[in-house]
């Protein structure tokens, strides 16, 4: 990956906010005009809300969505940081940039995610936390990060991924690596930081050749529980014992 720059930032990276940009803001189903007429004095200052970052080049302001990368070029071109409003980080959003918009915060989540996933497996490779065959894997539930609804006798769930998390921590280290079972069904944490889950005992023994240690994490779909979305009932019926 290209070294990202001011002029990419600028240029590639953000949405340009100017005065009179109308700005919607669902919530409230209404849309405002920006006023930045405050803007000029921040010049060369950053501030941070909400995974959003609103930065001040030569009098003008840009606003970029969070990464680490962006971080690392506005502390090394000498920009500081301030605390001043930052557009589009609460729910708002550009009404005339929404697509680019959009496009941005999109790319700014896959490479966040990207390098969570790396953070965690250079984790797993230092404490010998290895792959599991493509085979194996292509018979596991990935649960996804919005969450599985399930109903229950009585009521209904909804059931998420071990890690939620895209910072890696003391507690994404203490999740990674570790599985469990109960009532037929495996759950465990892969050296991604994705969860899986799947069916019978038979993944045990790669499991614990692979380094996967056990633990008392909560497992899915072991207490007869009913997944609601169809087209993920049907990948999990697929999962062979």
């Amino acid at each position: 990956m290209a070294k990202t720059t001011m002029e990419m930032i600028k240029k590639e990276l953000s949405v340009r906010a100017y005065a009179g940009m109308m700005v919607i803001f669902p919530q409230f189903h209404k849309e405002e005009s920006l006023n930045l007429d405050w803007a000029p004095k921040f010049n060369g200052c950053y501030a941070v809300n909400n995974s959003t970052v609103a930065l001040v080049s030569s009098g003008e302001l840009f606003v970029t969505p969070y990464t680490d990368e962006v971080m690392s070029a506005l502390k090394e071109a000498g920009f500081r940081k301030e605390y001043f409003y930052v557009p589009f980080s609460n729910w708002d959003y550009p009404k005339f940039e929404k697509i680019k918009w959009d496009e941005l915060s999109a790319r700014a989540n896959a490479v966040k995610k990207n390098g969570f996933a790396k953070k965690c497996e250079n984790y797993c490779d230092d404490h010998h936390i290895h792959a599991l065959s493509e085979e194996t894997l292509r018979n596991c539930f990935r649960m996804p990060e919005n969450g599985v609804k399930v109903k229950h006798h009585y009521f209904e769930d909804c059931y998420y991924p071990v890690i939620k998390s895209e910072t890696f921590d003391c507690s994404v280290a203490d999740s990674i690596g570790k599985f469990c079972m109960n009532n037929g069904k495996v759950v465990f944490v892969y050296r991604t930081g994705e969860t899986f889950v799947t069916k019978g005992y038979k993944i045990i023994r790669e499991l614990r050749e692979a380094g996967y240690t056990e633990a008392g994490l909560f497992v899915p779909f072991s207490s007869g529980e009913e997944i609601l979305d169809w087209g993920l009932k049907a990948r999990w019926d697929s999962i062979k014992k």
